[in-house]
């Protein structure tokens, strides 16, 4: 036993130092092997088959009963509401929606909004979403589900999807002869979108609240009826009755997902129907690909993950997610047919009444909210999916690098100053941990988060919005300003002996608890950060005489600073989709639409919630201010010399 606790037998030292000196080779080897494990999960041997957990959902499956009665009212309404479109080309026809809804027997109630626009001098626009209720015939009304479709004015620059209104009118007068309904349903007409559906889920939850509204952006008001506890909700937008196939949508806000149950069941009661459906479905023409299974699967994950790492919803379902709704959006796409093919339109629709009505009685039979299949997932096919055990060990092994390395610098410090010193190597260290300038390094990390908290806050400030400047060059002016701020701090601010090495430490730390709980919440926007910035963590060192290696790292800092990486990704798809711009009208293109992006990143986050702006602006720019500082390395080393304090 002695031989075990001999001091000068431990090889604690000797391990940390032997790891200190190879400490960029471990982080690296992490980091390839984070990126070959997610690559991996595209495989078939790592990723798992599609299936329903939840029993209650199967009743959907049995043998529909609309009948092509259905598909001829949905012809007709569309044939009227053709008609009175005409008549509102910039405005909603709220009266014939609402004539339909009590034609039908529903309860028929509609809803007031107001937008106070952010940046439009205090100017208020008007919207009304109308809606009517289902009361079910065997309970109370406890518990809800909400069909809904937006209604788009024909001046909208967006696809025509008209026939949603029609389909969910028919679907109504089918679900109102029946009565086995066990939940309330609700159909719902929005106006202006996302807008609308925002204005209607703060209007159902929140409107009863007694609380001053009056600074609110987004006046959402008050309902005159509701139902009970909302359940799930289906999104429905159809651009023809005559419909190619189906692209089920489930991104929502901030990288939030439905329950796999629910985009499983769409997906086999789609197939019992004969309904080409699936995640990011396209035409047949695009799907015929020389491409193997693994690329098409790894082409479909990093597909889910750009959409999923911006945190806007791809439909109106997106904003159920935080009100802890389980939701999607169905798309019909229309079916092109040659001139020579004769089309039935008489049962057109028919294939599509059946799969709403299918979902509407598995989600009417639920004893609870979905709970027992997944909420954090990646769809690899439209029936394979990867579990979040199996893709967050790529993020895990990415972000030890930076603690790994936060601690192997502070244990080389200490070992360091330890060598350096007195005959007492244990005291002498711990009087120079106690001179470390703590309070000069917090003070520069308050500093930078200020500078960051300010893109949250200047951009709304009155006497900002008075400069005569729009909304886009206004905020990407703020944000420009406080680049350059941070740009210009390290040689303002220059760190007493011993502070880098600290900032360094306190800065890695930082950055993996940020990363971590970042991709908790949006695990794509938390594995995008952490690909393009972690090597940049590895090669970063306060203490490198390598002028080549520290021209390089300062160069990867400016590249990486937020507002280039937005340019960035802009550029590039402005490249794929105007491949005709020259060079000069890309880069302008690009610019301009980077300022929109900054903009509209503001407004989602001011009236949806969106936490992207919040993220961008008081996470990773004080953030990259630190980084630029070390890469930087400007210090005071007229009291110690430089060598007294070393870090790898």
């Amino acid at each position: 036993m002695g031989l075990l606790s001999d001091p000068s037998l431990s090889t604690h030292n000797k391990l940390v130092d032997n790891l200190a000196k190879h400490v960029r080779k471990v982080c690296y080897a992490l980091y390839i092997a984070g990126v070959v494990w997610f690559l991996c999960l595209a495989l078939p041997e790592f990723n798992h088959g599609t299936y329903l957990s939840e029993n209650a959902l199967s009743p959907g499956l049995v043998y529909p009963e609309i009948r092509i009665d259905a598909n001829r009212l949905a012809a007709q309404l569309l044939d009227e509401l053709q008609r009175e479109r005409k008549d509102h080309q910039s405005t909603t026809p709220h009266a014939w929606i609402a004539a339909k809804f009590n034609e039908f027997g529903l309860e028929t109630h509609t809803h007031n909004y107001t937008l106070r626009y952010p940046f439009g001098g205090g100017k208020e626009f008007q919207g009304k979403n109308i809606y009517g209720v289902l009361r079910a015939p065997r309970i109370g009304s406890t518990e809800g589900i909400v069909f809904s479709a937006p209604y788009r004015v024909p001046s909208s620059v967006h696809v025509d999807i008209t026939p949603s209104v029609p389909l969910l009118l028919a679907f109504a007068d089918f679900a109102r002869r029946k009565n086995y309904w066990a939940k309330d349903l609700i159909f719902l007409v929005t106006e202006q979108e996302q807008l609308g559906m925002q204005a209607w889920l703060e209007a159902y939850h929140d409107g009863d609240k007694e609380s001053d509204n009056s600074n609110a952006y987004l006046r959402a008001g008050n309902l005159p009826a509701r139902a009970g506890s909302l359940q799930a909700a289906l999104n429905i937008e159809v651009q023809d009755l005559e419909v190619d196939y189906i692209d089920v949508k489930i991104e929502g806000l901030n990288g939030k997902l439905p329950n796999l149950d629910m985009f499983n069941l769409v997906q086999r009661i789609m197939a019992r129907e004969g309904v080409t459906s699936g995640y990011k479905q396209s035409p047949r023409k695009k799907r015929r690909s020389n491409l193997s299974n693994f690329e098409q699967n790894l082409r479909q994950m990093l597909s889910m993950l750009s959409t999923q790492s911006s945190g806007v919803p791809n439909g109106n379902h997106g904003l159920f997610h935080r009100y802890r709704i389980d939701a999607l959006t169905i798309t019909a796409s229309k079916r092109l047919t040659n001139a020579n093919v004769k089309s039935n339109p008489n049962s057109a629709a028919v294939p599509l009444l059946k799969a709403i009505e299918g979902i509407a009685r598995s989600l009417n039979n639920l004893l609870e909210r979905f709970h027992q299949s997944f909420f954090f997932y990646v769809i690899v096919n439209n029936d394979r999916y990867i579990s979040i055990g199996d893709y967050m060990p790529a993020l895990i092994a990415l972000v030890a690098c930076t603690f790994i390395k936060a601690y192997l610098t502070w244990s080389t410090l200490d070992a360091s100053v330890s060598a350096s010193g007195s005959d007492k190597p244990k005291s002498a260290s711990e009087s120079v941990k106690l001179s470390l300038p703590y309070g000069s390094v917090l003070i520069f990390f308050t500093v930078a988060l200020l500078i960051g908290y300010c893109g949250n806050v200047l951009p709304l400030q009155e006497y900002f919005l008075e400069l005569p400047l729009t909304a886009a060059p206004l905020t990407a002016s703020i944000l420009v300003g406080l680049t350059l701020m941070g740009l210009l701090l390290p040689f303002v601010v220059i760190l007493p002996p011993g502070g880098l090495e600290l900032l360094h430490i306190g800065m890695l730390l930082i950055y993996g608890c940020a990363l971590i709980v970042i991709g908790l919440l949006n695990f794509s926007l938390g594995f995008f950060v952490a690909v393009i910035s972690v090597p940049l963590m590895i090669a970063l060192n306060t203490s490198t005489r390598n002028n080549s290696m520290r021209n390089l790292t300062r160069a990867w800092t400016l590249l990486l600073n937020p507002l280039v990486v937005i340019y960035g990704i802009v550029l590039i798809m402005s490249f794929y989709q105007f491949p005709e711009l020259t060079l000069q009208q890309l880069l302008l293109r690009a610019a301009t639409a980077s300022m929109d992006a900054a903009t509209f990143a503001l407004i989602d986050s001011v009236i949806y919630g969106n936490w992207l702006y919040f993220v961008i602006c008081t996470i990773f720019l004080p953030l990259w201010i630190i980084c630029w500082t070390l890469a930087l390395a400007k210090r005071r080393d007229t009291e110690v010399p430089q060598n007294k304090l070393k870090t790898n």
